[in-house]
Formats: structure tokens, C-alpha cells, sequence
């Protein structure tokens, strides 16, 4: 198909022609309408702007397609500012008007019309999430409730009766085509006033873009208000919000909205609060707002429940594009990428100390925490300063658990104030090795403990503690459950498949016990473990808990690959176990076990989402919460956790996902499924020496410019 525009902007993005198929978008010139008799293209433009109203002009005159093309009403993880123009999260491509139209149907009235796979459980999932996460259009970071005006945070606190107006900017295509224009706003401010009057406690805040009030752009609303003589009383309760409050916050303050056609009319009908339109946005009309528009509407819209309504703007009009591939998405893969971005604004610093830590870490730390330091230092903290470290070494060193981790880290450790944070690998990291220099798609980053270290609460267990899950996280949580089974992936998805019928008939009908090694200098086998400390002990005390059990011993992956030292004989394993295995993938052994034995290794997680008992001889992050029989007591966990509740809170709430390719912050999901694509072409143990020091030189190549000090990271979400 040949597409033409006279936007160079849409000609150079590669998301309009990979969403409209074709090899090229081509700018339209005084030759192109001679080409059209044989080509017969499409005209694309962005909405109704005007610089596309002689490309609308041509494609009447020559009986050509438009397809008018906006941004979803779920667009940007930043402002579009901060950002390219092929970075938006989503497209509509109308090919019978636009939504902000009111003077014939679009492609969003055609959905509802058309709409047969209307799903209300899905679209109330949607709308709960959308509002807990507090999605709008825009998704940059906001004003913090804390910082807001001592105005705002008063009606907050008192509950008052409030009125949002909404202001736009001067010259909004959805203004006049909407049915709007000057005279809509002072309408609008004329009808809020006689509210005021009649009720003496009653209060109207105007937002408005603070680029008005800079002199950037012109506003309506501002200049309305300054023109009005009104007096001191009216004034006292007339507000006027220039902080980048996000919308839902400040719809949820107030009782009522009142706008022209801004999409926060829409974003407060989510909220189920009352709202009036003073023009004709396309969620006007349908019998969910009052409508005081003095121009008629020009056709007739379909009612619609609000339900409805959101599965046709929502999911079935625009068409998403997912950040890491730029294939066709559905909503909810942007949603849980946008939270995957806002969860990272959680931990927020100045400047972050990383202090001994080798240079191929170095090469990958910084992807993980940029958008929660401005800057990143790989010397020594100062005072003030954020200090992150690696696991739980400078503890290690202080308590002289390891004498390797002894010196520099001592070093640092006293030069550290109180600020700390603690990084570590995540749950699910690579398909290979981290001591085989396999780089992590997933790491923690935690600012209260670490996650293996069970005498301390840490980040992910304050999350299990007081975190509830709303229906769309149980949902996503139990789909996340089914894709880890479906597509067995593991911490390193280093193990190669293989044949373990045979332990069943060894078996012979008895319960087939899983025992999971560990490396027993691990750090968080100083930290997770109590009476038993080592894996020959654990061994001797599964066999006298379940004297009857055919038990499979497992060597960690580290240990029998040669990388870290402390395999146990042979035989002393076969003193008590039944069969010893070192290779054998985790998932198939998963498939013939009914209990899996551990002190605190990671493989009692992934056997309790496969729906495997566990049973714990340590202190886990996934013990004490109900789900496992636990040898040693947690007295800090109070709560009774599903297996959903604790799966989301490790692997979506707490970890934090890297993509290799885009180099940003993305989503368990996501890395799932690169994974599993990564998964055959490079799944193996150990590799060679030469390929080893291949990826060091690489890495090393990465971390050069990044050793010498400061690294602005340039990518804060």
C-alpha cells in the first residue's frame, strides 16, 4: 500500500509505517497527484490540524482515502517534550474521522457500534488498575501529594465541595471541532461562579497548563478569570492550579468536572464523578455526562454504559505499540510496562554511591537504577550521598563471614551514613551463569534490607506485609503463574532437558522428595540459614523428617559446574538420598515431585508456584507467609499469602527487569518471553575460557566510561 503526507514528522517515524504496512510514507510534492490515478494510495495526516487541511483537500478532489492519525488516550510514559515522536505507546488511526469530531461519526463510534467482544470483567479490571496506578494520557513523573499547594492540600483534608474546571490551551483542534470555542469557556466560568454563589462553601479550582502562565501558550480559562470583577469572597474560593498534579488525584478531590472537550472529562468519568461538557467530547452525549453545549450535536450518538464506552476508547479504537518489540499490543502489556517505569520513581536520590564493585557490573548496574538517580558515582560516598551495594557483602565482611569479602569493603562500609540501598541479582536473571559473566535481565534493588537476608525485613517483605491486590494484579498475577509453568524458566535456564520417568519407577509409589543444594558460602546462606548450615546436614535431616521418601539430591548449578567450590562425595550423598543429580533441569524434576526440601534456596519459589509443597530448614523470603511447612519461626510475618499475592509482590512489585535491546526498564513478561527466545542459543553451563573473557572485554568496553566517576544517566522515568 503507498501512503502519502505532507507531515515530514510522519514520513520519518518508523511506528506510522510499521503500523500502516508499508515499506515507506512518502511526502506528498506538486508531482504526486499524477502518480495517484495508478497507485491509488492513502493520505494519512495527524488529526485535524491545520497544516493537514490541503492533504484532506487533495484526497477529496482525487476520491482518496484520509486516515487521520493522534495519540491514544494512553500515549507517553513522559510528557511528549521529553520525549521522541516514535516513542509513543499508542496510535488511532481513524479511516472515518476523528474522535474529537463532533459533526460526524468516527472510527470510535464505528467500535461501539460494532462492538461484539464486550467484556465487562475485563474492562472493570482495566479501569480499577488504570486508576490505582494513576495512568492518564501523560505519565511523567508528577507532583507528589506532599509538595502540593497548601490550598490544595487543605480541601483535601476537609473534603470540601469542589468544582474542577479544566482549561486548555488556545487553538486545540478538539475545541472547534468539538463544538467549542472562546464563548464555551466563559460559559463555563460563568456557571461555575453562580455555584459559588449559591453555596457559600462551596469551591472551584481552575487547572490550567503552566505554560499559560509562563507566556508559552495561551489559555482560555486565565484570561476569562482575569477579566471578571469579582468579589472577595467569590475570589477566596477560586483556585487556580499550575502544579503538574496528576489528573486522577485531582479528580478523586473533587465532587464535580466541568470542561470543554479535555480528555480529563473522560479520566473523571472512570472516577464516576459528575461531569459537565460545555462542548461536545466524544464521551458526551451518551447519556453519561450533562451536556450544556448550545450547539446541537450532528448526528446521533449511541448511548452507551460507561463499560462500554472504555472498552471502546480503551482497547478496541487505538492500536498499542509495545516498547520493547514495537509489535501490536494489547492495553494491559502498556499498562504493566508503564508500572514497571513508575515503580522505579519509588526510590529516589540525588546522587547514588556504587563503591566496589567490578567493572563488568559497572557495565550493567546503571540501565537498572537511572531513572532513580540523577547521577551515579562508582566511588565512595560523601555525605548526603545514597551508597548501593551489593548484597549483603559489607555485613559479610564486618561479622567475618567470609574472610575473602574482607578490606576494601570494611573500608567502605565505615565511610557509609544511614543511607543504603542494596542491590542483588533478581528471580528470574539470565539464561546462564552471573559467575559465568552472564549479564542480568532482572535485578533487585531494595532500600530497607535484602530480600535473602531473613533476620531483617526487607523491601519485599514490608510489600507482603501491606500490599493488596486489586482483581486486575490477581488476574495478571495468576496469568504470570501459567507463563512461568508453560514456558519453565528459572533463575539461570541453564539445565538441559532430560528423561526423569525413571525416578518414578525407582520411586515404586513412595513420595518423591526434592532436595535443593546450595553453595554454601552464598550469601544468603549466611543470612537465611539458622540451625542448619550447610546441604550435608539438610541432607541428613530430610531423611530423618521423612524416613518413607524417595529422595533426589540436586548440586547447585555454581557448585557443579565447576565455578564455586563445595560439592559434596558421592557417597556420602548416597548415605541418604536415593538418587544424586547435577544437570538435570530444575522444571522436569519439578514435573515428578510432590515436595521439594530446602534451607533458603530459590528453588522452594519456583516449586511453590508450580504447585509443589515446600519445605524450609531456613529463613526464605517465601516462608512464613502460609504456603510452606517452616522448621524455623518468622515472627515479623503476620500475614497469610496466596501464591498469586506472593508472586506478584517478588517478581513484578519488587524485581526490576532490563532489556538488552532498548536498554530500559521493562516488565517480568517481557523478559519472560526473551528469555525463552535466548533460551536455545545460548543454554549452557559453562562456557569456554575464550568466549568467558570474550563477553569480559565486551563488558569491560561498556564500563570504561562509566568507571571514571559520575555517569549522568539521562533516563529517569
Amino acid at each position: 500500500m503507498d501512503v502519502y503526507t505532507s507531515s515530514r514528522g510522519i514520513a520519518n517515524n518508523p511506528q506510522v509505517s510499521h503500523l500502516l504496512k508499508t515499506n515507506k510514507v512518502r511526502l506528498l510534492s506538486f508531482l504526486s497527484p499524477k502518480l495517484f490515478a495508478k497507485s491509488k494510495p492513502v493520505l494519512v495526516g495527524w488529526g485535524y490540524k491545520p497544516n493537514t487541511l490541503k492533504t484532506r483537500e487533495l484526497a477529496q478532489k482525487h476520491q482518496l482515502p484520509y486516515w487521520a492519525l493522534e495519540d491514544g488516550f494512553i500515549s507517553w510514559l513522559n510528557h511528549p517534550s521529553q520525549s521522541k515522536p516514535y516513542e509513543r505507546l499508542s496510535y488511532i488511526i481513524d479511516k472515518t474521522g476523528m474522535y474529537y469530531d463532533a459533526s460526524k461519526p468516527s472510527g470510535l463510534d464505528v467500535a461501539l457500534i460494532e462492538q461484539t467482544n464486550f467484556d465487562v470483567s475485563r474492562v472493570e479490571r482495566l479501569r480499577e488498575q488504570l486508576l490505582k496506578l494513576n495512568i492518564s494520557k501523560y505519565n511523567q513523573a508528577r507532583c507528589e501529594a506532599e509538595y502540593w499547594p497548601s490550598w490544595l492540600q487543605g480541601l483535601k483534608q476537609n473534603r470540601s465541595s469542589c468544582l474542577l474546571l479544566v482549561d486548555q490551551t488556545f487553538g486545540d483542534a478538539s475545541i472547534e471541532f468539538s463544538g467549542g470555542s472562546e464563548k464555551s469557556f466563559e460559559s463555563m466560568l460563568s456557571w461555575a461562579i453562580e455555584r459559588l454563589i449559591q453555596d457559600e462553601k462551596f469551591h472551584v479550582i481552575i487547572k490550567t497548563h503552566p505554560d499559560v502562565l509562563l507566556g508559552k501558550k495561551l489559555g482560555y480559562l486565565f484570561k476569562a478569570l482575569n477579566e471578571l470583577q469579582l468579589d472577595d469572597d467569590l475570589t477566596a474560593r477560586i483556585h487556580v492550579l499550575t502544579d503538574d498534579v496528576a489528573p486522577s488525584e485531582l479528580i478523586a478531590i473533587v465532587s464535580e468536572v466541568a470542561t470543554v472537550s479535555s480528555q480529563m472529562g473522560f479520566e473523571a468519568l472512570w472516577q464516576n464523578k459528575v461531569v459537565t461538557c460545555f462542548a461536545w467530547p466524544f464521551y458526551a452525549g451518551r447519556g453519561l455526562t450533562q451536556d450544556l453545549c448550545t450547539q446541537p450535536l450532528k448526528y446521533d450518538r449511541k448511548k452507551a454504559s460507561l463499560a462500554q464506552l472504555l472498552q471502546a476508547a480503551l482497547i478496541d479504537y487505538p492500536v498499542y505499540l509495545h516498547p520493547d518489540t514495537q509489535q501490536v499490543c494489547e492495553v494491559e502489556a502498556i499498562v504493566d510496562y508503564l508500572q514497571a517505569h513508575f515503580l522505579t520513581r519509588d526510590m529516589q536520590c540525588e546522587l547514588l554511591a556504587v563503591p566496589n564493585v567490578s567493572l563488568w557490573k559497572r557495565s550493567f548496574i546503571p540501565e537498572f537504577v537511572a531513572a532513580s538517580s540523577k547521577k551515579i558515582n562508582f566511588r565512595g560516598p560523601k555525605e548526603n550521598d545514597v551508597a548501593l551495594l551489593w548484597g549483603m557483602k559489607d555485613k559479610a565482611s564486618i561479622m567475618g563471614v567470609d574472610s575473602r569479602l574482607r578490606g576494601k569493603d570494611v573500608i567502605a562500609t565505615a565511610q557509609i551514613n544511614n543511607k543504603t540501598w542494596r542491590i542483588e541479582d533478581g528471580f528470574i536473571r539470565s539464561v546462564g551463569l552471573g559467575a559465568d559473566l552472564r549479564r542480568p535481565s532482572s535485578l533487585v534493588l531494595d532500600d530497607q534490607g535484602i530480600y535473602y537476608n531473613g533476620k531483617q525485613s526487607s523491601r519485599l517483605e514490608s510489600l507482603l506485609e501491606s500490599y493488596d491486590l486489586n482483581a486486575y494484579e490477581q488476574h495478571r498475577a495468576a496469568q504470570l503463574i501459567v507463563t512461568l509453568q508453560e514456558s519453565n524458566i528459572t533463575k539461570y535456564n541453564v539445565e538441559s532437558s532430560s528423561d526423569v520417568a525413571h525416578f518414578i519407577t525407582q520411586a515404586n509409589g513412595k513420595e518423591v522428595v526434592l532436595v535443593a543444594g546450595q553453595f554454601q558460602q552464598d550469601l544468603s546462606m549466611q543470612f537465611g540459614a539458622q540451625e542448619i548450615r550447610d546441604n550435608l546436614t539438610l541432607l541428613q535431616q530430610v531423611k530423618a523428617d521423612f524416613p518413607q521418601a524417595y529422595i533426589i539430591y540436586k548440586e547447585h548449578p555454581d557448585v557443579y559446574s565447576g565455578v564455586r567450590p563445595g560439592r559434596i562425595d558421592e557417597s556420602k550423598v548416597f548415605e541418604y538420598a536415593d538418587a544424586y543429580v547435577t544437570d538435570t533441569s530444575l522444571t522436569d524434576l519439578f514435573s515428578i515431585t510432590q515436595r521439594l526440601c530446602t534451607i533458603c534456596s530459590l528453588a522452594g519459589f519456583e516449586a511453590l508456584t508450580r504447585g509443589i509443597a515446600v519445605t524450609t530448614y531456613g529463613l526464605p523470603f517465601y516462608g512464613g507467609w502460609g504456603l510452606t511447612d517452616d522448621r524455623c519461626d518468622f515472627p515479623r510475618r503476620s500475614r497469610v499469602r496466596t501464591i498469586e499475592e506472593l508472586a506478584y509482590s517478588a517478581l513484578v512489585l519488587y524485581a526490576r527487569y532490563v532489556n538488552w535491546h532498548t536498554r530500559r526498564i521493562t516488565t517480568v513478561e517481557s523478559t519472560i518471553h526473551t528469555l525463552v527466545c535466548d533460551r536455545p542459543q545460548t543454554m549452557q553451563l559453562k562456557t569456554s575460557w575464550f568466549a568467558r573473557q570474550s563477553r569480559k572485554i565486551g563488558y569491560l568496553s561498556q564500563a570504561l566510561f562509566k568507571a571514571q566517576g559520575l555517569f549522568r544517566t539521562g533516563s529517569r522515568s
